[in-house]
């Protein structure tokens, strides 16, 4: 039997179709919809993105260098005018269904976002936008975004307009030696995207999973695979089945055991980009007989590859839909609405995507290019049009300054009855539920509480420069809720504010997870936080702590949580300062509502606002408050502030709104109206905390 006997040809050589990488489409797009519907034996299905990043900087490159082999140019316009036939006719119409879910399915308050969104998708900068917003603090009203999925096709978009141009570039001036000039500039491209993703990850891991300088380097492995693969598909048949098995156990391996702890994307990123290139390159030339691509090339696989695009596109609108009606999806239910998806996806893929790809008035580059330039102004139109709706969304009218006493109202004879958790509707308050999630104190915006994954940090300072006497305000986002009403309480006493704040991140010797990762910006912050006080050496430090777990020393995930090391990070603080003479002054943490969402909630339930009404019971444990009173009780030299009754006054239910104003913005933090309503209270609190030194009675 001769050599070549004993192989088979693939299906489909690189230069033609290639079941085995619809095959891995499949793998690919099963393993994120699986993910996105909440299956839990499949914690590293996001990685399905990643394989989707490596097989398109291979088909694309490989077009693109066949195209220079027969021709020794690149037709950008043509090339263009391909992805566009190929992409956007489905896009344009999955987008504009994502507003129509936004505009009926989701809170009237996240329309602004939500079509600020779908206008940044439509335009393929989604990823930009989503990668600010995660390290924005201040957006952590913004739910789930119908076009969150776009992030991965706007890297890929911005793949096909740059790439083209480079690779257009040294050809121009390598010349004769291109093939090896695009080696070495991938390469160099690669390999500096590589090494910026492994310390951005950990430096800002929420911005680095969506920007495309993180994830280059995933496509830039697929097309180099794409110009070395005449080269290595010459190696052994059989030694290119064992790598190409060997990659989709990489996959496979990813998909099952990595998780949401997992630093992404980093160094255990490589496992489903080299897997993927490996089975790639186990597709291409001649197979042995039991190569992956007997696996990957079944009808099946490929059937399910083929309406990979669209089934990307429609789950997602799909689940948020879904959540937006129902609530919190439960698993079966959320596999249910994936299944559910494939519908629509069929139907775009079969009289949308493929006609329009075929269609022989779309044939040439200009009309093509129209087209699509058409679709993305459609896009746009759907978006803009979802921001516009939000000016027309009725609500309550907004309360003038002097109907909305807030907390004042909590001592005023004129409501001593009033019981505010029975309150159905109120004529008018402040602020509107539309605008709630704007109204937090002007240090969220003038750069004075540091955002959470960044090293540049600073202080602030109010009232008279050259005060006989120092307050400092010091924590996290809870803390810098009360500087409207201490800054008020620090002026009137002639006193000087320092403010020393800092998102998601608590005055204390605790080291915390952001999404189950480690932040090292906030591990960073709170000991320059410590000194930077006693270098002030203020007369009084105020601060709140959010946070109830914390890793102790050795731990590394959310299941070495533990209360006691969260309360003996603040202990060690609170030590420390009281050791130093300074008086230390906790405010207790606000109880998060029952609702994350309370504006939401207010105006889905404008009749009803007994529908808000959280429980001080259930809220109270899951704040940070009972870890600072244990802490408290180790520490007797410190003075709790308890406001629990200012939110919830027959302290047992808490009400969204009091005296005409909305008690919460977004989360568990106050709106800064009804934070200012509860100064003189707070001044009362503070002055018999430090008898008499800081406040009024």
């Amino acid at each position: 039997m001769s050599a070549v006997s004993r192989h088979r040809e693939s299906p489909a050589t690189s230069k033609g179709f290639r079941p085995d990488i619809e095959g891995l489409r499949a793998v690919a797009v099963l393993s994120v919809l699986i993910y996105h519907a909440g299956l839990a034996w499949v914690p590293g299905g996001y990685v399905g993105v990643d394989v989707f990043f490596v097989i398109s900087g291979f088909l694309i490159t490989s077009l693109m260098v066949r195209e220079v082999e027969r021709r020794g140019r690149l037709g950008l316009a043509d090339f263009w005018a391909r992805r566009a036939r190929r992409l956007l006719p489905a896009s344009t119409l999955a987008l504009v269904f994502s507003a129509v879910v936004a505009l009926v399915c989701l809170p009237v308050n996240n329309r602004k976002d939500f079509g600020g969104d779908i206008v940044s998708a439509a335009l393929y900068v989604v990823n930009w936008r989503l990668g600010a917003r995660e390290v924005d603090y201040l957006a952590e009203n913004v739910g789930s975004s119908p076009v969150q999925h776009y992030w991965s096709l706007a890297v890929e978009e911005q793949f096909y307009v740059v790439w083209p141009l480079l690779i257009a570039a040294v050809v121009a001036l390598a010349r004769a030696r291109w093939r090896t000039g695009l080696l070495v500039t991938i390469t160099a491209i690669s390999v500096a995207s590589f090494v910026f993703s492994l310390s951005y990850a950990v430096a800002q891991p929420g911005l680095a999973f969506f920007v495309s300088t993180t994830r280059i380097w995933e496509l830039g492995v697929g097309a180099l695979l794409a110009i070395a693969f005449p080269t290595l598909v010459r190696l052994p048949s059989a030694l290119r089945a064992v790598l190409g098995w060997a990659g989709l156990a990489l996959i496979a391996y990813s998909v099952l055991e990595l998780g949401s702890t997992t630093v992404w994307p980093g160094t255990a990123t490589l496992m489903p980009v080299l897997g993927t290139a490996a089975a790639i390159l186990a597709g291409g030339g001649l197979t042995v007989r039991w190569g992956p691509g007997l696996l990957l090339g079944l009808r099946p696989a490929v059937w399910i590859g083929g309406l990979s695009y669209s089934l990307y596109l429609w789950h997602w609108p799909f689940l948020v839909a879904a959540e937006g009606l129902w609530g919190h999806l439960r698993v079966r239910e959320g596999l249910l609405v994936v299944l559910a998806s494939a519908i629509p996806a069929w139907l775009s893929y079969r009289y949308v995507e493929t006609p329009f790809r075929h269609l022989p008035r779309f044939a040439l580059p200009r009309p093509a290019l129209l087209a699509g330039a058409a679709g993305m102004a459609v896009s746009t139109v759907a978006g803009l049009a979802l921001v516009a709706s939000f000016s027309l969304v009725d609500t309550v009218d907004e309360a003038s300054a002097d109907e909305a006493i807030g907390a004042r109202a909590l001592q005023d004879p004129r409501f001593a009855d009033t019981d505010w958790a029975a309150l159905r509707s109120v004529d008018a308050m402040r602020p509107s539920p539309l605008d709630a999630y704007t109204d937090y104190p002007g240090i969220n915006t003038d750069g004075c509480v540091v955002k959470r994954e960044t090293e540049a940090y600073e202080t602030c300072e109010y009232g008279d420069p050259d005060a006989e006497r120092t307050v400092v305000l010091v924590g996290d986002s809870k803390a810098a809720q009360w500087f409207s009403p201490v800054r008020t309480i620090a002026e009137d006493a002639g006193w000087r504010l320092v403010v020393v704040a800092k998102n998601g991140c608590p005055f204390a010797a605790s080291t915390l997870l952001k999404d189950n990762k480690r932040n090292p910006s906030c591990e960073s912050w709170q000991p320059w936080a410590l000194q930077t006080i006693e270098d002030l050496d203020p007369d009084v430090v105020v601060t709140v702590t959010r946070h109830s777990q914390a890793l102790p020393p050795g731990g590394t995930s959310t299941d070495d949580y533990t209360q006691a090391a969260m309360v003996d990070g603040i202990v060690e603080y609170w030590e420390q300062l009281v050791g130093d003479g300074i008086t230390v002054v906790p405010i207790l943490d606000t109880p998060p509502p029952v609702s994350a969402t309370v504006p939401d909630c207010v105006q889905e339930h404008l009749d009803d606002l007994t529908q808000c009404v959280s429980l001080k019971e259930r809220s109270v444990p899951r704040s940070g408050a009972p870890r600072q009173l244990e802490a408290a009780r180790r520490v007797p030299e410190v003075r709790i502030v308890d406001m629990s009754d200012v939110l919830c006054p027959d302290g047992v239910r808490c009400p969204p709104v009091i005296g005409n104003v909305l008690v919460y913005r977004g989360g568990s933090h106050l709106t800064d109206t009804y934070a200012r309503s509860a100064t003189s209270a707070l001044s009362a609190r503070l002055a018999r905390a430090t008898d008499g030194l800081l406040g009024s009675a």
